[in-house]
């Protein structure tokens, strides 16, 4: 059974990245857009970074960087961000 189980969270990080790879190409037209803020928040959805997988964890983590820096105004991206980012993004 214990095997099993490390076969469903395989097939899980493999689904994970997956919606990452998407997520990135979403967010790459966003950024060509000029819409960085929309880029970061499109990164930071999702629970990405709560999983125990560290390609998972890497991951969304290169995505969420790519969107930072891509944003120039950092005090006028936190000011328009919900709160509900802030604890996203500090994890």
């Amino acid at each position: 059974m214990a095997g099993s189980e490390g076969f469903v969270e395989a097939d899980n990080a493999e689904a994970i990245i997956t919606r990452i790879e998407h997520k990135t190409r979403k967010i790459e037209t966003l950024l060509k857009q000029y819409k960085h803020v929309e880029a970061l928040k499109t990164a930071l959805e999702g629970t990405y970074a709560m999983t125990s997988d560290e390609r998972c964890k890497s991951a969304h983590w290169i995505v969420v960087h790519r969107a930072i820096m891509a944003i120039k105004d950092v005090d006028g991206m936190l000011s328009s961000l919900d709160p509900e980012y802030y604890d996203i993004l500090m994890k």
